[in-house]
């Protein structure tokens, strides 16, 4: 006589509990993910450029002398729509240099109106003496960015940066 076979159990209710928790644990990861920003802590500025277009460029603020001096330095890499926002106590002739910076930046001049009135094309200094850098204008903002970034978005002198 054959036996009948036996109907499946049901799940413990230890088995469901953690099919419960890893569900919660996927949607609390997800809804965490989704949050982040990568641009956290980051003000954003824009810049019209000369077609009209707004290029939008997440900054740190480098306000004191402390933050000035370190800059970008020592960074392997900069996102492309990233930089540092360089907002001096007064408009005048700021020279920058590239000492223990190891990626090539673009110096970006802006006057108290967030016009720019320069850009130049700066290169990673290990070496001691490093060169300086110094703007044909007088600055009271200096946005630095990759090498390259004024030239890839249409970015000019006499071009506008708008503080949001």
């Amino acid at each position: 006589m054959k036996k009948k076979p036996n109907p499946p159990e049901p799940p413990k209710k230890d088995s469901k509990l953690i099919y419960v928790l890893i569900a919660a644990v996927i949607v609390v990861i997800v809804i965490f993910l989704l949050t982040q920003n990568s641009h956290s802590g980051k003000e954003q500025i824009t810049i019209i450029n000369s077609a009209g277009q707004e290029v939008h460029i997440y900054v740190e603020i480098a306000d004191d002398w402390n933050e000035m001096e370190r800059g970008l330095m020592y960074r392997e890499s900069l996102p492309e729509d990233e930089g540092m926002l360089f907002i001096f106590p007064s408009s005048g002739n700021y020279p920058f240099w590239m000492k223990n910076t190891l990626i090539p930046l673009n110096a970006i001049y802006m006057d108290e109106n967030g016009t720019i009135v320069d850009i130049l094309q700066m290169e990673p200094c290990i070496a001691d003496p490093c060169p300086n850098y110094p703007p044909d204008a007088d600055a009271l903002y200096v946005l630095e960015v990759n090498k390259g970034f004024s030239e890839r978005h249409g970015i000019r002198e006499g071009d506008r940066m708008m503080l949001k």
